[in-house]
């Protein structure tokens, strides 16, 4: 018996190593490869004058309870970075980070939309993770029928594995890729697009 418990917590620590390295998926193990891809992965959705329903479904920000849409987010002007996320996911916290230091070198530039697709997470908990992590931009929790515009939209793979990044410019919504991608690469990724 005294060998049995060592052994559980030798195996408990094992796979929380695992879930942490391995980024936030479910069943999308190629994060990592695609987050280390050029933007020739990435693909064209559509432009914003066909734009897709989910673009226009009511969004509350978490901090200030202020109301838009993605629509309106875009028609300011300034590149939208989306990024699709949870706060359980360590991959996203990574990426949150990395935006923000993108915004910290670049203040005004962009808009920042953190959507958080985890339907069992609440405004309370998605606002005292960004304070706690003193995220910058705009989060959400995501309306039901804006998390299932986004699968019509990309696919599966927006829910099954986080973080997911889109960016809007141009008229132009790009699906990037999964995985944590950093400022660096972001920097590069929007100048291309942008």
């Amino acid at each position: 018996m005294q060998r049995t418990v060592p052994r559980i917590l030798i195996l408990a620590l094992y796979l929380l190593a695992i879930i942490l390295t391995a980024g936030c998926t479910t069943s999308d193990t190629k994060s990592q490869t695609v987050a280390s891809s050029n933007t020739s992965s990435s693909s064209h959705i559509t432009e914003t004058g066909n734009e897709p329903s989910w673009m226009t479904v009511p969004i509350t920000d978490v901090m200030t309870g202020k109301q838009t849409t993605i629509t309106e987010l875009a028609e300011e002007g300034k590149p939208v970075i989306i990024h699709s996320f949870a706060v359980w996911c360590p991959a996203c916290s990574i990426q949150l980070r990395e935006t923000a230091k993108l915004l910290k070198e670049n203040p005004g530039a962009y808009t920042v939309l953190g959507i958080d697709l985890d339907s069992r997470e609440n405004t309370e908990m998605i606002k005292k993770h960004v304070e706690k992590n003193q995220f910058t931009g705009m989060y959400i929790a995501a309306p039901t029928e804006l998390t299932k515009g986004l699968i019509q939209t990309v696919g599966p793979r927006v829910v099954q594995s986080l973080p997911q990044t889109l960016i809007i410019c141009n008229k132009k919504i790009t699906y990037v890729g999964d995985g944590a991608f950093p400022e660096a690469k972001l920097k590069s990724i929007l100048s291309e697009l942008c």
